[in-house]
């Protein structure tokens, strides 16, 4: 063999090796125990912790931070799926609204990737694909509900007052009733995903980057980016709240419902913490 033939094929290789480093990830979004939420590529899980790339550098980060792994996909939260659940037990959700409770030890494969658990029989793979969500602790509220078209959906208040504007569905309950002309402000975190793609990540001000699906959306409200928080009063007309740093005007009198700026919610995933207060 030549050394020009002996080059080509190493080239080839050391290419076919950087493809499949590349494609061996998944975008997700991890919800700490803090309750902060990240959107990361998964690239593996390993004894020290979950191996991920957030904005194209490595980062590990402890298994015993994460509370929840979302993989996208809309799924309608039961309560009663928490009820066997121990602090030994991972929850695994699919796509298809099945569940299995189990132990979450490893990733692996190429893309999608395949997840690897215990269950106490033996180990099982499953494709991340079909996977919507994996719970590691027992989340303190998941009274919610997911809706569909343009009907709110209930319960994103949570425990501490602050209220959980869900990206995989168009609308999360304020739990507050408002009347035409008060002012609210919004304290706003977080970050959620409005799509699979590594950069396809939107604080509460909506993605700045241009993307070109933001265009053809047929966005609820076309003058903020994609991806960011929006409200509504009642069934009325959708609102631009973003980053709020300063005090919004009601449009009408009814129950406030936060929203994040998306047509499509299927490939969505993570939320954003809200504190709601009267007056400017």
């Amino acid at each position: 063999m030549s050394i020009r033939w002996k080059l080509a094929v190493s080239a080839i290789v050391v290419a076919a090796g950087i493809s499949t480093v590349l494609a061996a990830q998944a975008s997700v979004t991890l919800t700490l125990r803090s309750g902060d939420t990240l959107p990361v590529m998964l690239v593996d899980l390993k004894a020290g912790g979950f191996e991920v790339t957030v904005r194209g550098g490595d980062r590990m980060i402890p298994k015993d931070q994460v509370a929840m792994v979302d993989f996208g996909g809309n799924v309608r939260v039961d309560q009663s799926w928490f009820r066997d659940m121990t602090a030994l037990d991972h929850l695994v959700v699919f796509k298809n609204g099945d569940t299995l409770l189990t132990e979450w030890v490893d990733v692996g494969g190429t893309s999608p990737l395949i997840l690897r658990f215990n269950t106490g029989r033996g180990e099982r793979e499953i494709s991340a694909s079909e996977v919507a969500r994996i719970y590691l602790v027992r989340p303190r509220d998941e009274g919610r509900s997911n809706s569909s078209g343009d009907q709110p959906g209930m319960a994103g208040a949570m425990e501490d007052g602050s209220i959980a504007v869900f990206a995989n569905q168009p609308w999360s309950d304020g739990n507050l009733m408002v009347r035409t002309g008060e002012f609210l402000t919004f304290v706003v975190s977080g970050e959620i995903k409005f799509g699979p793609g590594q950069n396809d990540v939107a604080p509460a001000d909506g993605f700045a980057g241009g993307n070109r699906r933001a265009v053809i959306r047929g966005l609820p409200v076309p003058s903020l980016p994609v991806g960011g928080l929006i409200g509504k009063v009642q069934n009325g007309q959708p609102f631009s709240i973003g980053s709020a740093p300063r005090a919004i005007r009601m449009p009408g009198n009814g129950r406030l419902y936060l929203g994040v700026n998306d047509s499509s919610f299927n490939d969505n995933s993570g939320w954003f913490k809200v504190v709601v207060r009267r007056g400017r």
